[in-house]
């Protein structure tokens, strides 16, 4: 099922394999020295939802041990073998890390290189300590949920990845989905790590854990460019602008990145205090993230002082602060996990803090934490029960304002379904994900085609409100009394981030917020 030629680059003393596979006519393998060497190029131009390439594994491992992938490279056939070690990229990193800890280590851990040899040999398998750790290193650092394929593997890493892989063990086929448009000539890329989190966090936080758990610093176009997660209020112009960090180039240290603002221009190398306290806020913020085991975790009013000590030290777009109102969104609930006022605008905080970062569109799969608070916000906020996963939902609606359709429309538009209609298939089965989509859906066309006052269908050109542009209305009679009964304590103008203050007080309402939170 696999046929490979050898073309000649142009490159002095460099040769490529070039895969004829069904479906991967349109992606090249080019020397990208910033990407690590032999990377997935798009030949042509590729739209949101898209199948850029398709192909057949070249094995799948039952399982994610070292053992079982092993085991599975010696049920190849010896040709076989010979492409999986000499097609899939099997160099030790520079620096030790997570992928390659089986290599490196003595301790007897069960899986560890040394093990897998020992087993493998009762087994009656005859192979060398140094083949067993090249195979162990080519499925660690080329893999995608067990699968070996020739193209797939030379897809990069980024952190503004183009490209979501999924996995069909069954066929043995693995497909890459543009998860947003692709130009031709472009690197295709695809987010390696476990934590998803990670990728709406700061590039220095990023390229470390890369650094533990791959071994490389990462240096794709996002690392490149100046870090709008780790914005910085400008002492210049003040909140009228953000100071950001240049991006990482290669051979250069962190501490040599310029800080500028995007408004006025000013350039610094860094304010110290403000450094210090970067570092304090990202460790606290990780532990709370991902609280220690046997540690008691913070209480409420500690999360909420937290989360005002992050926005008075770094500011409204640091993601720190945007990560101290996530957490505020998920400990803050009720009894049975239930939305408050309170968490539903933590959470719109931190989706809106996510929409004005303006990144890349990404796929669905490293962003389902964010996908599964939007579906409940939004649920919440239009007070659509059968998209909410627990009956008692909408047991605190009452207590925010009636009319919160403008915020829960633009959550919609701006986020959910732009991501989830690209590349949604990857989760819809996940807790009734494209189910609850489905119903949201529905709920927007609604909103689209009814009259926001009596549920007539709109004519041409219906009325608008002219705030928010979310609501129209079949008369100017109804557009004026909805506004008297309901719409005027819920409109937010369309130039209001849903990240904002004004959005926050919407929801919150007269009950202030936790701890002058909101202030």
């Amino acid at each position: 099922f696999l046929t490979l030629a050898v073309a000649s680059l142009s490159l002095p003393q460099m040769t490529v394999l070039t895969m004829a596979l069904d479906n991967t006519a349109d992606v090249s393998i080019q020397d990208l020295p910033e990407l690590g060497g032999a990377a997935a190029v798009a030949k042509a131009a590729f739209k949101a939802g898209q199948q850029v390439f398709r192909e057949k594994a070249l094995v799948i491992a039952p399982s994610a041990t070292n053992l079982a992938r092993v085991r599975a490279y010696c049920q190849l056939e010896d040709a076989q073998r010979r492409i999986l070690r000499e097609t899939f990229f099997s160099e030790a990193p520079a620096v030790r890390c997570a992928a390659t800890a089986a290599c490196e280590t003595a301790e007897a851990t069960g899986d560890t290189a040394f093990e897998v040899l020992a087993a493998l040999h009762r087994e009656g398998w005859d192979l060398e300590l140094p083949e067993v750790e090249e195979v162990i290193r080519v499925w660690n650092l080329n893999a995608y949920d067990n699968a070996l394929a020739p193209v797939a593997c030379k897809v990069s890493h980024s952190c503004a990845p183009n490209l979501s892989i999924r996995v069909d063990a069954e066929s043995g086929i693995i497909e890459g989905t543009a998860c947003r448009s692709i130009a031709a000539g472009e690197s295709l890329g695809s987010w390696y790590l476990q934590d998803t989190g990670l990728w709406w966090m700061g590039a220095d936080v990023r390229r470390t854990f890369l650094l533990q758990d791959r071994g490389f610093q990462c240096l794709c176009i996002r690392c490149r460019s100046p870090d709008q997660c780790r914005a910085l209020p400008c002492d210049a112009c003040g909140a009228l602008g953000s100071v950001l960090p240049s991006g990482h180039k290669m051979d250069a240290r962190p501490e040599g990145l310029t800080w500028s603002c995007q408004k006025c221009g000013r350039e610094a190398s860094g304010d110290a205090l403000r450094s210090s306290a970067e570092v304090q806020l990202t460790q606290r913020v990780l532990l709370e993230l991902k609280p220690a085991r046997g540690v008691p975790k913070a209480t409420a009013e500690e999360l909420v002082a937290l989360a005002a000590d992050a926005r008075s030290r770094l500011g409204d777009h640091h993601w720190t602060s945007a990560a101290a109102a996530l957490v505020l969104h998920f400990r803050c609930r009720a009894e049975g996990g239930l939305l408050t006022p309170f968490a539903v605008a933590c959470g719109l905080r931190f989706l809106g803090w996510l929409v004005d970062r303006n990144l890349a569109m990404p796929p669905a799969g490293i962003v389902r934490t964010p996908i599964a608070m939007a579906l409940d916000c939004i649920a919440w906020l239009c007070a659509t029960p059968k998209a909410l996963t627990n009956g008692r939902a909408l047991e605190h609606r009452q207590d925010a304002p009636q009319d919160l359709r403008v915020l829960g429309s633009r959550l919609l538009l701006d986020f959910l379904l732009p991501i989830f209609d690209a590349t949604g298939q990857t989760v819809a089965k996940v807790a009734r994900t494209g189910e609850r989509v489905a119903l949201l859906k529905g709920w927007l066309s609604e909103l689209q085609s009814l009259c926001g006052r009596c549920g007539s269908s709109l004519q041409a050109n219906p009325a608008a409100c002219g705030r928010c542009k979310q609501v129209r209305y079949c008369s100017r009679e109804c557009q004026q009394s909805d506004w008297k009964e309901r719409h005027k304590a819920g409109c937010l103008p369309c130039s209001e981030s849903l990240s904002g203050e004004p959005a926050f007080k919407l929801i919150v309402g007269s009950l202030g917020a936790q701890g002058g939170y909101s202030e």
